[in-house]
């Protein structure tokens, strides 16, 4: 699956110091997936002391990570 990045997303990882292979991790393990707005779907998963939310949408291409959030578990 291709996996693309928003610009918005592309700003959170690098202030969240948030690295590619965590967010490929959360969207092909995830712990949890639950719906968002405008068919989007949050990508839950715990990577050691973060817990990571992936918000995504599927296309006809693959799917965008629209952002990223973390939080100290």
């Amino acid at each position: 699956m291709d996996i693309r990045i928003s610009r918005h997303a592309r700003r959170r990882l690098k202030e969240r110091k948030i690295v590619y292979d965590e967010i490929v991790e959360a969207i092909n393990n995830p712990d949890e997936i639950t719906p968002s707005i405008k068919e989007r779907l949050n990508y839950h998963k715990t990577i050691g002391s973060k817990h990571l939310k992936v918000t995504c949408k599927k296309d006809h291409e693959g799917m965008v990570i629209i952002t990223v959030v973390d939080k100290k578990v």
